[in-house]
């Protein structure tokens, strides 16, 4: 029996993980004053953050039909069981492209397909992956496996801190004079993903040397006792990564972090000093 995960980029997953575990990632195009490259194959994350600044006009576009349309009728003659798991349809086009060459083309093959909107992004979206991989590796059926994305969907929760609105306000998501009231005040927006769509969770005041342990009360009541998988995400800014871990540690029952970067479809909004945690309650094994 021959299987596959297949994902998008928006996952953000961490290169070792991608290897580890044989998942599929199929590169978003990034658009960098005007130059499409495709994301971390034809530029790197880190070359991304160090270059932030310079680019004028950023901007990323989805896995288009052909691409996809090409990349399915290969992968269906070669797979009898292919999940596509992928970011949510209200923030990428990529789902309805992946479902729109599904529908063309489901009569031409044999293979069991399963296209999976998560409603969610960024490790919102990889560690419903990783959980998806490592089911099909220990054998689990195609529909349990399904089942158990769908569980793992409704369950994750993504707190992300941005630490100056400039970015925001660069890339159209919030006004001129929104940003400058709030900027004044010192208020900080904490976004994350409900029901697929980006919206504002809670706000923060005032200077804070690391938002996310600003959060702890917030995210302790979220998290409460029950066991939980966690994703540290970063920017450019690396050195509060190692503090959130051993707190996390010692606050919450972690059966698991990872940490990773934010890929370019969050962090050309949100600016190179994004932080954020993602996490997912209930392990199942």
């Amino acid at each position: 029996m021959r299987r596959l995960i297949v994902t998008d980029s928006t996952s953000d997953l961490p290169q070792n993980i991608i290897d580890d575990m044989s998942i599929m990632v199929l590169p978003v195009n990034v658009i960098l004053d005007g130059k499409i490259m495709k994301d971390r194959v034809e530029i790197k994350i880190e070359d991304f953050y160090d270059r932030f600044d310079t680019f004028n006009t950023m901007s990323t576009s989805a896995v288009p039909y052909e691409e996809f349309a090409l990349l399915y009728l290969q992968l269906t003659q070669k797979y009898d069981e292919i999940i596509f798991i992928h970011c949510s349809s209200y923030l990428s086009k990529t789902y309805d492209n992946i479902i729109n060459v599904h529908n063309d083309f489901k009569h031409k093959h044999n293979c069991k397909i399963e296209v999976i909107d998560t409603k969610q992004c960024g490790m919102g979206l990889g560690l419903i992956v990783i959980e998806a991989a490592r089911l099909m590796s220990k054998g689990e059926s195609f529909d349990e496996i399904i089942t158990h994305i769908y569980h793992i969907a409704s369950q994750v929760s993504t707190y992300i801190a941005i630490p100056t609105l400039k970015y925001l306000k660069k890339s159209n998501r919030i006004g001129g004079a929104k940003a400058f009231f709030a900027s004044a005040m010192g208020i900080k927006p904490v976004i994350g993903i409900e029901d697929g769509k980006l919206v504002v969770k809670t706000k923060l005041l005032g200077k804070q040397k690391n938002l996310l342990l600003s959060l702890m009360d917030t995210l302790t009541n979220d998290i409460g006792t029950t066991p939980v998988t966690i994703a540290i995400s970063h920017a450019k800014d690396q050195t509060y990564v190692n503090s959130l871990i051993s707190t996390f540690n010692s606050t919450f029952k972690c059966n698991k972090i990872y940490v990773t970067y934010f890929g370019p479809s969050i962090g050309i909004n949100t600016g190179p000093e994004t932080m954020g945690v993602t996490f997912y309650r209930n392990w199942i094994d």
